[in-house]
């Protein structure tokens, strides 16, 4: 649990957050120990019968019932279903229905799969540019049918990025889930790759406004002196025939 309280993005834990991280934690664990080969194998699978990497991660939702055990595993967004990869993710899901998991409250969990290796890797060299100018156009056609793609099936296909972006609050499900992914699979180190991620976002980079800023502004306009400064401002554009 120490984990949890050296984050600064984790408020301190209550005691139901507490639970609910535990709970995060033993599913990510019996994934990890029980299916993530085959987990990994299905994404690889699907990502040559596309023809590209869609994606390194699906959300879904495991169904607790009483004991532990997994009455449902299926997709957490309806656009995945009917799918390749509702196809061939399917009978790994009936597979694990039915089995237990331990000390686990009864409930909905809402989490992501992950194509571990491919994610480790995606998470090591984010930080590149593709070479675009290299590129040979069938290359270009592949790239753009992937965002083509993607953005069809958004948003329940699209990789969670918003958690490296200071810009997007985080939720409490969602800060719990990062630490538990953190717990379970520690090569990621997805926590601090979040943390510096989302501090770096905050950075001032010139030309580039920070959301405060857009808040600064609208708090100005709705200052009682907002219209006679609107008006001098519309007068010095007219002066310079803007």
């Amino acid at each position: 649990m120490a984990n949890i309280k050296n984050r600064d993005w984790v408020e301190p834990a209550h005691p139901v957050l507490v639970q609910r991280f535990g709970d995060l934690v033993e599913i990510y664990r019996f994934i990890k120990d029980s299916i993530q080969p085959k987990v990994d194998t299905i994404f690889d699978r699907v990502s040559q019968q596309i023809g590209f990497v869609v994606t390194t991660t699906l959300p879904v939702k495991f169904e607790i019932v009483e004991g532990g055990k997994i009455e449902k595993v299926e997709f957490a967004a309806k656009n995945l279903q009917g799918t390749l990869f509702e196809k061939e993710f399917g009978p790994v899901f009936k597979e694990i229905a039915g089995k237990k998991l331990g000390k686990v409250a009864n409930g909905s969990y809402k989490l992501f799969l992950i194509w571990h290796e491919a994610l480790k890797l995606k998470l090591k060299t984010d930080w590149m540019e593709p070479a675009h100018f290299r590129t040979s156009p069938r290359i270009q056609l592949q790239a753009q049918a992937s965002e083509e793609l993607a953005y069809q099936l958004n948003p329940g296909i699209r990789e969670p990025a918003h958690w490296f972006d200071a810009g997007f609050p985080l939720d409490k499900e969602e800060q719990l889930l990062i630490a538990a992914i953190d717990e379970v699979y520690i090569d990621l180190k997805l926590a601090n790759r979040v943390a510096v991620s989302r501090q770096e976002s905050l950075q001032f980079v010139p030309g580039i406004r920070e959301p405060a800023h857009f808040r600064q502004i609208e708090e100005l306009l709705e200052h009682e002196d907002a219209g006679r400064l609107i008006n001098e401002l519309s007068a010095v554009l007219k002066k310079y025939g803007l």
